[in-house]
């Protein structure tokens, strides 16, 4: 049976996704595959690259938005947990080990993120909601609980078990191309119980932006248009602090 199923959704970017990819490889200890999701890659030699690197492979031959994407990796995967990576991120030793240790104390427990340089304020707009105070005397403490509702991680690397991932209907849809997809599956998560940790023992480094730069001018107007349009509306009563 395998224990851990790993997707990455792939834009060409060939030498960011080679680091990627070695070091899953190298420091990824329990049973696992590895699902890399071409999102139409142009460029012939990342093609070739990831499709004979993966475990599973799947190509879209028409971008489709982030939110498809991931889903189309969730529905491909066989693991009891289930991580969605960016891939430009680089994983450290025993990451998934103690990555999971929320889910082995707290029944209850829905989502868990490493430590990122992205995430360090646990903000979901960063105007608009509170980070934790004395942020890094938090480190003292084994995990960092979110506070439902007004604070949030970024979907850059998370671990859930795929099981409560399917109940929830993974990601919505309703979200075009990319940003607010990843709010939107916490906020799922807070309304029906489940909390969010943060685990600092897991530190992952991540380059951040490589596949929103092939967005060039239009990300800030796609974020804007994904978050006041339709995130907003959506979440707003649940929450003071959007």
């Amino acid at each position: 049976m395998i224990t851990l199923s790993i997707v990455a959704i792939v834009i060409d970017n060939l030498e960011i996704t080679k680091r990627f990819i070695s070091s899953i490889r190298q420091y990824t200890s329990t049973n696992y595959e590895l699902i890399l999701i071409d999102n139409k890659s142009k460029d012939k030699e990342t093609i070739e690259f990831i499709k004979n690197s993966a475990d599973k492979y799947f190509r879209f031959d028409k971008r489709v938005s982030i939110s498809h994407a991931w889903n189309k990796g969730i529905d491909l995967a066989e693991g009891e947990y289930l991580v969605i990576a960016n891939n430009d991120m680089v994983v450290p030793k025993e990451w998934f080990e103690k990555l999971k240790k929320p889910f082995d104390i707290d029944k209850k427990c829905g989502i868990v993120s490493p430590l990122t340089f992205w995430n360090y304020n646990f903000g979901l707009d960063t105007k608009r909601i509170k980070p934790l105070k004395s942020f890094f005397k938090k480190f003292k403490n084994k995990f960092i609980k979110l506070k439902k509702w007004n604070q949030g991680i970024w979907g850059e690397f998370l671990l859930f078990k795929k099981e409560i991932l399917i109940e929830l209907d993974k990601f919505s849809e309703e979200y075009p191309i990319a940003s607010a997809e990843d709010i939107d599956l916490l906020f799922t998560y807070y309304k029906n119980g489940y909390n969010v940790y943060i685990q600092p023992e897991v530190f992952v480094y991540h380059e951040g932006n490589a596949s929103h730069k092939l967005l060039g001018k239009e990300k800030e107007k796609i974020w804007n248009d994904n978050y006041h349009k339709i995130f907003v509306p959506k979440w707003k009563k649940f929450s003071k602090d959007i």
